[in-house]
């Protein structure tokens, strides 16, 4: 790839959760998000779909920014490896990886280095590394096993970069810098090394998966403001799309945002970027599976925006008092760390039941119980009693209702998070806005239908 030459192109692809057919009759991980259907579902449904849309796109070589195969039996991973390799490369495009948290280091290594090494030329000893593409540097890290050694490397080859006057820098990793909607769902001294060096060098865009949420923001920096691209292959064939900030709140917030494209709640529209490098201008769009390119972003210098353009989403539903009596499904959606069974949950004085145990701040639905839908009001109280010695932390608490044909409307998602915990206390306030519950203090909040 060193033989390329502006103008040249890239698509950038993250968290294919690539399975085996026979990944049902071994499948291990109980704590997954997904039904093992959905996964050997998405092959078909997105992957597949995906490559036949790269081949006709025919970029000069495509990023894989980690969690490549969803693991299923843990004999196999290096078999699950290979397999994925296999049908990646029927696309006939030269793909570059990284290393996602689900991708198991020593199969990783055993299979994805060798490749790395022939495609790019280099000796390869760390599941980090660089190259050169005409003036344009580009570095893919490994953001699961992050460390202060390859935070020093970062540093080097930016410096060494600076010296050699690339025009553009592209930086790729599994883990977003900012997780946006989904609550410290990154590593806390990854985000904080990549602020500080984002403070000290120019970097074009940094390109991550992870949430599976897709989104593009243009983040201030004590230096130049740099992009963050966030996109997923994951995808359930049967979720329409649904914009991500009707029913999560949107991190970091605005103080902290040149620009930002909300994008879609994960596993809602599998999705990925093309990036066109010419001779001054970069173009970075955002794909969706099925309908082309539905944000764009345009600029020459790194923070130098010239042109952000996004498709106009389906402004939210309004519920009026009249909706009130014809309202078919209610149901309480929310996201949870540390979550557990005992949290008891009621809506207006009304018990709803147990909430599902979740975590990783996934979204997560209940449905409520159809004897609550005629005490729905404009103005709900949602009140939640965790068990003893409840460590849980909730948020995005959102009521979700369904009038004739299939309409959803929605609570606004209000960015509150409730915590009977403060293993967050590190974290910084840009990321958060949580309230410190005290030990068996109730959760209680207003849900407004504006």
């Amino acid at each position: 790839m060193k033989d390329l030459k502006r103008p040249f192109s890239f698509a950038v692809v993250s968290d294919t959760h690539f399975v085996r057919r026979e990944f049902d009759s071994h499948f291990e991980r109980r704590d997954t998000p997904l039904e093992v259907e959905a996964y050997l579902e998405n092959v078909t449904y997105a992957l597949a779909p995906m490559m036949d849309a790269l081949r006709e796109l025919d970029p000069d070589f495509i990023f894989i920014t980690g969690d490549l195969v969803e693991p299923g039996d843990p004999n196999e991973l290096v078999g699950d490896l290979r397999a994925a390799l296999e049908f990646f490369s029927t696309c006939e495009i030269p793909i570059v990886y990284a290393r996602g948290n689900l991708d198991a280091y020593d199969a990783f290594k055993a299979v994805v280095h060798p490749t790395m090494a022939s495609l790019l030329n280099i000796e390869l000893d760390e599941s980090y590394f660089s190259f050169e593409v005409d003036g344009c540097l580009f570095l893919i890290l490994d953001t699961d096993a992050w460390s202060q050694e390859q935070c020093l490397w970062v540093e080097r080859v930016l410096k060494a970069g600076v010296k050699k006057g690339f025009q553009h820098t592209f930086v790729f990793g599994h883990h977003p810098i900012w997780p946006v909607a989904r609550q410290f769902f990154t590593h806390l001294e990854f985000h904080k090394n990549m602020v500080r060096i984002l403070d000290d060098f120019d970097v074009d865009a940094y390109f991550c998966g992870h949430t599976h949420n897709q989104s593009v923001i243009l983040h201030r920096t004590q230096g130049l403001p740099v992009f963050q691209f966030m996109g997923a292959m994951i995808g359930v064939s049967d979720e329409p799309p649904l914009a991500l900030n009707q029913v999560q709140a949107f991190l970091p917030g605005e103080d902290d945002l040149l620009a930002c494209w909300p994008g879609y709640l994960e596993n809602t529209a599998p999705g990925w970027f093309m990036v066109k490098v010419g001779a001054q201008e970069v173009v970075a769009e955002w794909h969706h599976l099925n309908r082309g390119a539905e944000a764009v972003v345009a600029w020459e210098q790194p923070g130098d925006m010239l042109d952000f353009w996004m498709m106009d989403q389906s402004a939210p539903s309004k519920l009026i008092p009249t909706d009130l009596s014809r309202i078919r499904r209610a149901f309480l959606r929310f996201c949870a760390w540390d979550g557990l069974s005992g949290l008891k949950a009621s809506l207006n004085g009304a018990r709803i039941g147990e909430l599902p145990i979740r975590d990783g701040f996934a979204p997560a639905r209940m449905e409520l119980p159809g004897h609550l839908l005629d005490g729905l009001q404009m103005e709900n109280r949602l009140v939640i009693h965790p068990p003893s010695e409840c460590h849980c932390t909730l948020g995005n608490l959102v009521l979700e209702v369904m009038l004739p044909g299939g309409r959803y409307i929605r609570t606004p998602a209000k960015g509150e998070l409730f915590s009977w915990t403060d293993k967050w206390a590190q974290w910084p306030s840009s990321l958060t806005n949580k309230s410190l519950l005290k030990p068996n203090e109730a959760l209680q909040t207003m849900l407004f239908f504006e």
